[in-house]
């Protein structure tokens, strides 16, 4: 007797090859997103199918084996093991860095899944879709790779010192939840990427300084109010 499943299609992209937490995450950027761009009086609709579409060919492109992840997770690898093994130094720690293994009493060897890359992928993509200028969305790119790096640096140096300590069951604790550190950092600074430089001017204040009215000719400020 064949079975049932074989009459279910796959899922559609990003649905394919993503686990729970990076769905969740997906499903979080893209309601901030509308939420924003349908606040801001931008185009909603249209953010909302060119991010799940961008999100789509990603896993779909580049899945988790293909070699562009591969190549890419190396690079980032042997880059943020270089950085921690000399925020560590800093710190007054002997350690070194060889490759993707950061090196002092033990070795501590990444694999791709330490970086969180595809939680990354998702939330650059989302944000570059974003209706917004491109002033804007530049510095929100700059500001989350920025945060994303300092959130794992922070998360990985933290690992190595509980297995440092020997303290495994709060390794393997804080080892399972890092797709959640990831979407909630990843999240948080979306979030504040979209926010940034978004509040809107007050008319009142504006008239106060004498600037434009929108329509091209200034405005005069308001008389002093009498003594």
């Amino acid at each position: 007797m064949i079975s049932i499943l074989a009459f279910i299609p796959p899922p559609p992209g990003p649905l394919l090859g993503t686990t729970g937490t990076e769905l969740l995450l997906f499903g979080l950027l893209i309601a901030a997103g509308v939420y924003h761009a349908h606040g801001a009086r931008r185009n909603a609709p249209r953010f909302l199918s060119a991010a799940f579409v961008a999100v789509s060919l990603f896993y779909l492109l580049c899945p988790e084996d293909s070699a562009f992840q591969r190549r890419a997770g190396e690079e980032v690898m042997q880059g943020m093991a270089t950085l921690q093994a000399g925020v560590m130094r800093a710190g007054g720690l002997t350690v070194a860095a060889d490759n993707a293994t950061v090196i002092g009493s033990f070795k501590f060897t990444y694999v791709r899944g330490c970086m969180g890359l595809s939680y990354f992928a998702m939330a650059l993509l989302c944000l570059s879709l974003q209706p917004v200028s491109w002033r804007r969305r530049l510095a929100g790119v700059l500001g989350m790779v920025a945060g994303m790096t300092a959130l794992n640096l922070a998360r990985l140096i933290a690992l190595y010192l509980l297995w440092e300590e020997g303290n495994e069951m709060a390794y393997q604790v804080f080892h399972r939840i890092g797709g959640g550190v990831f979407a909630v950092g990843g999240f948080a600074l979306y979030c504040a990427a979209l926010s940034w430089g978004s509040r809107r001017a007050d008319p009142g204040a504006l008239g106060a300084l004498g600037v434009s009215d929108g329509n091209g000719s200034p405005t005069a400020p308001p008389a002093p109010l009498p003594s």
